[in-house]
């Protein structure tokens, strides 16, 4: 009796509290974005490695930048040389994707059906000579029929709408999880029955409340979603 009720206790421990870790967690979407942001950054780094024809670069840069980009990068950062054309290192990186740290300082928001913004607030190092103070940058992709592809980059001292949009609908659904949360808790109250391995009605008591906790975490998780 002891070993079964000890792995029923178990059982709903990891339902209750793995969801919240699975919230936690970065989501699919999130981290193919990171990882289409990285591989568009790596592919305007290598046009620094050798001198390449403007054909070569439209192959290079165009799996992930649209055409319109590709010219406002290549204006601010292209040189044409007898080799051929290349790039070099610059102190103002415009039009390169951001040095984001791809982690919960990153944010990645919809902002329509077709169009996601990257975005993330950048803090001078007060130990480290900087040229630039506080500020946000931010990159749009825009859904193409060849694909999702970089078409806007931008670079803000200030707090841009879409930001300051995104934080408060983000309180939002904190403040709606969190009523949720407190409604469940109230709901296991009596979880301290399972302190009494001789309760009569236990096993009934076990099956409400593991049936209760299901409900509310699915319920937690179409709240959050949306």
């Amino acid at each position: 009796m002891l070993k079964s009720m000890t792995g029923i206790i178990a059982i709903i421990t990891i339902l209750f509290f793995g969801s919240n870790y699975a919230s936690a967690e970065q989501s699919p979407r999130d981290e193919e974005v990171y990882t289409f942001l990285k591989d568009a950054f790596q592919s305007q780094l290598s046009l620094g490695e050798k001198h390449r024809s403007l054909e070569e670069i439209d192959l290079v840069l165009d799996p992930y930048f649209t055409k319109e980009y590709q010219q406002s990068f290549l204006k601010e950062h292209l040189f044409e040389e007898e080799a051929g054309y290349i790039t070099y290192g610059t102190d103002f990186p415009a039009y390169y994707i951001p040095f984001f740290s791809y982690d919960e300082e990153t944010k990645v928001m919809e902002s329509s059906e077709d169009e996601i913004i990257i975005y993330e607030f950048f803090t001078s190092e007060e130990d480290m000579p900087s040229l630039y103070d506080d500020h946000y940058e931010y990159v749009k992709l825009q859904e193409t029929p060849s694909g999702w592809k970089v078409n806007d980059y931008g670079f803000e001292y200030e707090m841009p709408d879409f930001v300051k949009n995104n934080e408060m609908e983000q309180e939002d659904s904190i403040v709606t999880t969190g009523s949720v949360k407190d409604v469940r808790m109230n709901r296991i109250t009596p979880f301290g029955m399972f302190a009494y391995p001789f309760f009569h009605s236990l096993p009934v008591t076990i099956g409400m409340m593991a049936s209760q906790l299901l409900h509310d975490y699915n319920q937690n998780t179409f709240l959050v979603t949306r």
